[in-house]
């Protein structure tokens, strides 16, 4: 049996009394997620397995195959992002991403489509995995990712992730300009403005964010989000809406 075929999946439509459970839990949606990040491969197929529930969606397309690639370009979307997360070099991971959409486009039937979604986030893993241990990625600049992933609410900078290296910060955010090909602050503040979407959409205001995250003011964090995302805070909320 294919991994993909212990894969239930409800859809919910507008006129369904269900309809606002008309998606996934998003502490399930966390839970295997976050084995894509860790790349924690025999973690994420016992996730998928013992799915307690069906994968809950709202109706996407009234054609039953768009519906299945709407669904896994929008998986393999949010997957790749905690792959990135998780260390896997970002151009690597966006090319993985779009050949993946690419592929999903010319497949035939509902099967193929979750069998393939399936077996490419059980790729997208192992490839996070061998990130963590490959020579092309410094000990310096992976023990940087994961403190910033483990330690997102307390306040990072340079000056301390190059004491925690045990290099001097000109030396660090050189290295990790050259293997990630941006600067460290910039990845620092990208992930937490990633962290801050999340906290949007699960009902936390400006203020709770910007004290968990550590920004100095609110509207630091406004500026930071509008510059990054090209929209205020509530201009995205209302979009998830």
């Amino acid at each position: 049996m294919k991994l993909g075929e212990l894969i239930n999946i409800k859809i919910i439509e507008k006129n369904n009394p269900d309809f606002n459970e008309r998606h996934t839990r998003y502490t399930t949606e966390i839970k295997l997620f976050s084995c894509v990040q860790h790349g924690d491969i025999e973690k994420l197929i016992s996730e998928i397995s013992n799915i307690e529930q069906s994968v809950v969606t709202g109706k996407l397309s009234n054609n039953d195959i768009m519906q299945y690639k709407y669904l896994t370009v929008s998986t393999i979307t949010l997957a790749t992002r905690y792959a990135i997360q998780g260390g896997l070099n970002e151009k690597t991971a966006y090319d993985f991403s779009d050949n993946v959409i690419m592929t999903v486009d010319k497949l035939t039937s509902k099967e193929e489509v979750i069998n393939f979604l399936a077996s490419k986030i059980i790729k997208l893993t192992n490839m996070v995995r061998e990130s963590k241990h490959s020579p092309l990625q410094s000990p310096h600049v992976r023990k940087c990712i994961c403190y910033i992933n483990d330690n997102i609410d307390k306040k990072i900078t340079v000056s301390s992730l190059s004491k925690i290296c045990n290099i001097s910060p000109d030396y660090l955010s050189q290295v990790f300009k050259e293997e990630m090909g941006e600067n460290l602050s910039t990845y620092i503040t990208k992930r937490k403005l990633e962290t801050a979407k999340d906290m949007l959409t699960k009902g936390k205001n400006n203020n709770e964010i910007c004290c968990y995250l550590g920004f100095s003011s609110v509207s630091h964090f406004i500026t930071a989000f509008k510059k990054h995302y090209n929209m205020t805070p509530t201009e995205y909320l209302n979009l998830t809406k």
